[in-house]
């Protein structure tokens, strides 16, 4: 078992350079408390973390809204696609990959070593990174059954194209998109910023785990694979 999910630092990068992590040790035994506790504050898409439909409909579903089972994964398709700096993932480019992938499928996984800048150069990986087309989100919601889709860089939205992102969010959350068939799938919900570097072969399952509160958007998700 792994985990694909980055650990919640100081160092965590965030989208577009905004909102701040803090952590504070407000008690501690080595200062004469009888406990330790501590403080921890970041914005709900911080780390690797799963966006909600809500996240980009007023009416969509929040993270609390989902059943315990929706959060495990048990058909996993992975797909290696090396991008460059601001590439936008187009339906055409990954067409001969996502064609394989069975319906039953629950989760896809695009491993495409963008997450060596994480650590290296926080930068090209924050303001430089690739975003996936809104082409996409359509033609898997009218032809598979996802539940999620994760990447191992920070954002579906390249901040280099922004407005191309938030068209793309909203074609894998919401109810009602362009393009969409009357019988098509649920929104397909996306995970950020995942940890894929030791990730050798596809898994048997996963568990997202999310940090659940009342109306999220989006949270910090703890994933383990087997």
């Amino acid at each position: 078992m792994m985990f694909l999910s980055h650990i919640l630092d100081e160092h965590t990068p965030l989208y577009g350079g905004k909102g701040n992590y803090s952590l504070d040790r407000i008690n501690s035994i080595d200062s004469g408390d009888t406990s330790n506790n501590t403080q921890v504050t970041f914005p709900a898409h911080t780390g690797t973390h799963i966006d909600a439909p809500y996240h980009f409909e007023a009416s969509g579903n929040s993270i609390d809204q989902y059943s315990a089972e929706f959060w495990l994964c048990e058909n996993i398709f992975v797909i290696d696609y090396n991008v460059e700096k601001e590439e936008i993932i187009t339906l055409e480019k990954l067409m001969p990959f996502i064609i394989e992938m069975p319906v039953s499928v629950e989760c896809l996984i695009i491993k495409t070593g963008f997450e060596d800048y994480r650590n290296k150069n926080s930068k090209k990986y924050i303001f430089h990174g690739p975003g996936i087309g809104p082409e996409i989100g359509v033609w898997l919601r009218n032809n598979r059954k996802l539940k999620m889709i994760g990447f191992d860089f920070i954002s579906l939205s390249s901040y280099a194209n922004r407005e191309l992102g938030r068209e793309a969010h909203r074609a894998f959350l919401s109810k009602s998109f362009s393009g969409l068939n009357k019988d098509c799938s649920k929104p397909i919900l996306i995970i950020e910023d995942m940890h894929l570097t030791s990730l050798k072969e596809c898994p048997s399952k996963i568990i997202v785990s999310p940090l659940r509160y009342d109306r999220s958007d989006g949270s910090p998700v703890t994933i383990i694979s087997e």
